[in-house]
């Protein structure tokens, strides 16, 4: 160190002393410890010029002395601070920055995080510095660098050397403050200890949490009056600010011991809300600061409890809530903005996202904060998101930046989702707020939406008069068309959002807002005015006497129907170039939100009902049936007229299914000539649904099924499904029946009647339901054993296959569950099994050994396997015995002689599978995720089986399992940790001593011991890693005793020798013998518990 000069050499010679000190520390003299530390701080003060590389690790050598000696009493390290506070107050940058490093390489040492350094001692040992050094040194870096940045904030004007150490000391605060502080009585052991290495130091920021000790240094409202005063004065520095504004997020996140009672909780909040307020206030923020200072208010909001913010001086509160919807509002114009220019780094954006979650943490909340008290920040945010979105002279939407107007409309819609997708957390909070404030919000939407397609009718028909005189299109003027567009988009995204809940669930209800609110203004509203304006979508609802006795919540659905009309009637006049397939989308896509909530709306489920809600939309009224057969015929108008527009289409389509899922509105649909119409015109496959996607043409299957299933008369359903099923089973059989069908089958039309027909069959079975599976399953079986005969056919053609297989995998999918073991299940299993054969046939000889190869070329294996999973799983969940399904099919003679069980069709699957699966293939993660799934269950269900696989299938699968446990994901770790139990407890029944499977068990025994007690492992790990331990300790007790045996052999130091003894003694004494007995099975868990937190840390090195 002394005479090199090359940096990599002084950079290894710093690491070999780092590593030297700490493996002979016992046997070195204190004082030459010492002496080494002193010399090593000096050869680095007196070399101003060291590269920064190695400066940081003769610095971090030091650190770890220090770490080192700190549970060493002999050792005083008190010193290195008195040293550090004489460098600081030197007052020379270059000294003072080697403090700073000094200092930040302390911190890193003793955080226990994935900065510290791997010095081989325990998890045990490096838990307990860091509690000691939390305490007081900690604290005392802490004061020093408030010193630093107190001197430095009273300084006039700083150089840029003078910036460049304050910068250093303000991310050395916001490291103190970022600190994870440990609880006082917390054991750091093997696992919650480390993030996983590649995660970022401030990514996912600690909140903070300080010990009581720190009431002094941190209630002190002069630390907070610190970084206000320094945010102040850096603000224009865009690095800076941001550490300062993070000091000021971190200050605003504390909560825990640290708050002796609530009312300081309140003072410091108090005191926290006006230092924001006077900060922000007469200000123009800046782009860097519109980050920092949403996190500030966010922290503020949900980090302190309810009780406290309320506890506020009520004019405090007030003030708080107007900037928070100032700013609300402020960010939300920039971040439109920022769209339109397209920014890389949208942090207005950001911005708007944290606050408008802050918004939804309030306003849901009413059991502290009354309703009425958000209604006014409501409307102003509410209104200033719709100006945003709206053209002008409504809104701001495209008033261009500087003449720099927005993208080629063509360009965008190409590369981006949808915004209903995109913005869907902005839309939900949007909606929530405009429930709040339904008074104003309700109307508003209603009478911007009828103004603008108004507006958007005539110039529909101004075009229409243009296009009449001159036939050219492109003579067309669409800028105010695309204005219109854009306006209603975004005014019907609003709208459902704000009438509906996102309607995952079963039955959504309607919001209780939205409800209250139709229920308030009922007395004023006429129902037949209100029913005439839904039912007469083609006229405008301003034209219809006593239109503003109407109830508003219909009349925005009016709104958007007369929307849907105006579009309709375009279509009709040949004008479908001239309209948007956003806007169609839009109207499909709220059409179906809304019906899924109001229509048939079921007032069992709801304390109260609106007259006119329930009037229009209620079980058994006129405005539900109008409205159903109103929808259906937009359905069948847009799967005519868009064909092409396939992301469209499948919104309709979905629209479709919602009329059909539920019963109640089936019974309705199917009263409709139309439905009849459509499905006679989609048996037959005539023009233009033909041209559909496969996806929609699969969807529109299973709404047609569904709907075969409303109540009808049993003539009329014969007649239904003789419409609708037959024909599909006609044509199929007719085409594959040909003598020349080998011929004509990679014929572009036959392959596509073929595909049709398989996409057909996906849908069916999608539409199975408890009460119809017996009549879909023997439907589709009839066709299973034709598909097997076109894997022949289409071998060399992977998209066939895979969707032949997918018929397979959607069947066993959507109806084992609720097969009869006898038959039903066995017919299926026995199918599965050919199409395997014939799978494996075909495959023979096909090596996939190409590391290069895309995922999709996978796919057939990836739906083998999904196949095999979805044949087990009729094991878990099994509906077929308890409820006769079947019970008129069985009359025919029991099939005893030919019964095929899953285990057999699953094990043969496997033998194909398992030769397939390379390492290089469970580099895809779908592909490894399904097949660690199969594996697992096939030991969990037939275990039995294991020992009976040929030897090389055998090896492979424990290969496979070790691989998983030891270098794959920790879920995927822990599915085969899953798999070892059921295996071991098959050994214990078979005892045969030297057959392969208990041989594998032995050699899993040390695996899965060395996991729990060497090693870093996920909390979530142990229950699974102890339940595979115990089950394992059964079978090889001496095995056992001899890891621990050795384990304990290979410890010097008598008194952790002492701990781990007597630690395994109390472990195996919870249950002796073992047994595989549940009771004591658990009690060993628990006590299992108890040892890796007693000694996991001790074993456990880093």
């Amino acid at each position: 160190v002394e005479t090199s000069k090359v940096d990599y050499v002084l950079f290894q010679a710093a690491t070999a002393i780092m590593e030297a000190v700490v493996r002979e520390w016992i046997l070195l003299e204190k004082t030459s410890i010492e002496s080494l530390r002193a010399f090593l701080l000096n050869y680095v003060l007196h070399r101003p010029n060291l590269q920064k590389y190695v400066r940081e690790q003769i610095l971090l050598a030091v650190a770890v002395i220090v770490k080192r000696g700190s549970l060493d009493e002999s050792i005083n390290c008190k010193s290195i601070f008195h040293e550090v506070g004489q460098l600081i107050s030197s007052g020379n940058p270059t000294v003072q920055t080697l403090a700073c490093s000094i200092l930040t390489a302390l911190l890193s040492e003793f955080s226990s995080s994935s900065k510290t350094s791997s010095i081989g001692l325990s998890m045990e040992f490096h838990g307990n510095c860091k509690r000691l050094f939390q305490e007081d040194g900690l604290h005392q870096i802490f004061m020093l660098t408030m010193e630093v940045l107190q001197e430095f904030s009273r300084r006039e004007n700083l150089n840029a050397q003078m910036s460049c150490v304050f910068q250093r000391y303000l991310a050395l605060a916001n490291q103190v403050l970022s600190w994870n502080f440990l609880p006082p009585n917390y054991i750091l052991s093997s696992f919650k200890s480390f993030p996983l290495p590649g995660t970022k130091w401030f990514s996912c920021n600690v909140m903070l949490k300080p010990t009581e000790s720190w009431r002094e240094a941190l209630l002190d409202t002069r630390v907070m009056d610190l970084f206000f005063s320094i945010h102040r004065k850096i603000r224009e520095d865009s690095d800076m600010a941001q550490d300062s504004l993070q000091c000021l997020a971190q200050l605003a996140s504390m909560h825990g011991p640290i708050f002796p009672d609530e009312s300081a909780q309140i003072s410091y909040l108090a005191h926290m809300v006006e230092g924001l307020l006077s900060m922000i206030n007469g200000i123009e923020i800046e782009d860097s600061e519109a980050v920092g200072i949403s996190n500030i208010i966010s922290n503020l909001i949900t980090m302190f409890p309810r009780s406290i913010l309320t506890a506020l001086p009520s004019d405090l509160f007030t003030s708080f809530i107007n900037c928070l919807t100032l700013l609300t509002c402020s960010f939300g114009r920039s971040a439109a903005l920022e769209e339109v220019l397209d920014k890389d780094d949208m942090v207005y954006m950001e911005a708007y996202d944290k606050l408008l979650e802050s918004w939804l943490t309030l306003v849901q909340d009413e059991e502290h904060f009354p309703r009425s008290c958000f209604v006014q920040p409501a409307i102003q945010v509410f209104n200033s998101y719709i100006q945003c979105h709206l053209a002008a002279p409504d809104g701001t939407r495209n008033l261009s930046v500087n003449d720099i107007s927005s993208h080629d409309e063509e360009e965008i819609n190409e590369l981006q989702e949808d915004d209903r997708e995109l913005f869907s957390d902005q839309l939900s909070s949007i909606g929530m707020l405009g429930r709040v404030a339904a008074d104003h919000c309700i109307p508003l939407l209603t009478s911007l939406l009828e103004d603008r397609v108004n507006r958007l009718h005539g110039q529909l028909q101004r075009t229409q008069q243009h296009l009449m005189a001159s036939s050219d299109l492109g003579s067309v003027d669409r800028k105010v068309l695309d204005d219109l567009y854009e306006d209603i988009h975004w005014l019907i995204l609003v709208s459902g959002y704000l009438l509906a809940y996102d309607p995952q669930g079963e039955t959504p209800l309607v919001p209780s807002e939205v409800m209250e609110f139709s229920i308030k203004h009922a007395t004023e509203v006429d129902i037949n005015t209100t029913l005439q304006i839904l039912g007469s979508p083609g006229e405008k609802a301003s034209s219809i006497p006593g239109c503003n006795r109407t109830d508003s919540v219909i009349r925005l659905l009016s709104a958007v129907l007369r929307t849907s009309e105006v579009e309709s009637r375009a279509t009709r006049a040949s004008l479908t170039e001239l309209l948007s397939p956003q806007m169609g989308k839009d109207i499909v896509w709220f059409l179906r939100r809304w019906a899924k909530t109001y229509l048939l709306l079921d007032e069992k489920l709801y304390e109260q009902i609106s007259m006119p809600l329930s009037t229009a939309f209620g079980a058994d009224t006129e405005g539900a049936q109008w409205i159903v057969g109103y929808l259906l015929e937009k359905v069948i108008n847009n799967l005519s007229v868009w064909s092409s527009e396939t992301a469209l289409t499948n919104d309709t389509v979905e629209l479709l299914v919602t009329l059909v899922e539920k019963r109640e509105r089936a019974n309705i649909v199917v009263q409709c000539e139309s439905w009849w119409n459509l499905a006679k015109q989609f048996a037959s496959r005539s023009p233009p649904l033909h041209l559909l996607s496969s996806s929609v043409q699969r969807s529109l299957m299973k709404a047609l099924v569904l709907g075969g299933f409303a109540n009808m008369d049993s003539d009329t359903k014969q007649q239904y499904w003789a419409e609708v099923l037959h024909p599909l089973q006609q044509r199929f059989l007719n085409l594959i029946n040909q003598e020349n069908f080998a011929q004509i089958s990679q014929e572009e039309a036959v392959k596509q009647e073929i595909v049709a027909t398989l996409e057909a069959l996906c849908g069916i079975a999608e539409a199975t339901q408890i009460d119809n599976v017996a009549s879909l399953f023997s439907f589709l079986m009839d066709f299973l054993s034709s598909c097997i005969g076109l894997m022949e056919v289409y071998s060399n053609t992977p998209q066939t296959i895979n969707l032949i297989i997918e018929v397979f995998v959607e069947v066993a999918h959507k109806q084992i569950c609720y097969l009869g073991e006898v038959s039903e299940a066995a017919e299926l299993y026995e199918a599965c099994l050919t199409l395997l054969q014939v799978y494996s046939k075909n495959n023979q000889g096909r090596k996939r050994s190409d590391a290069t190869a895309e995922e999709d070329q996978y796919q057939d294996l990836l739906l083998i396997m999904e196949l095999l999973t979805n044949l087990l799983s009729k094991e878990f969940i099994d509906f077929s015995d308890n409820d006769e399904v079947f019970r008129n099919q069985e009359q025919g003679a029991p099939a005893s002689n030919r019964t095929v069980s899953a285990a057999d069709v699953v094990l043969y699957g496997v033998n194909i599978v398992l030769p397939l699966m390379s390492q290089d293939l469970l580099k895809f993660p779908s592909l490894c995720n399904q097949y660690y799934k199969l594996i697992t269950f096939i030991c969990e269900i037939f275990p039995e089986k294991i020992p009976q696989l040929p030897e090389d299938l055998f090896k492979s699968l424990m290969f496979s399992l070790e691989l998983g446990m030891t270098s794959m994901s920790s879920e995927i770790s822990q599915l085969c940790l899953e798999a070892l139990s059921p295996l071991a407890e098959q050994c214990a029944k078979n005892q045969e001593k030297d057959s392969p499977l208990f041989i594998a068990t032995r050699h899993f025994l040390k695996l899965v011991f060395d996991m729990l007690v060497l090693q870093k492992h996920n909390t979530e790990m142990t229950v699974a890693a102890g339940e595979a331990l115990y089950t394992l300790v059964c079978l090889h007790q001496a095995e056992y005793s001899g890891l621990v045996e050795t384990l304990l052999s290979s410890q010097r130091d008598a008194i952790i020798h002492q701990r781990l003894a007597d630690a395994f003694s109390k472990l195996t004494d919870s249950s002796t013998p073992p047994t595989m007995d549940r009771k004591q099975k658990l009690a060993f868990l628990k006590s299992l518990e108890e040892f890796v937190a007693n000694v996991g840390g001790l074993l456990c090195m880093k």
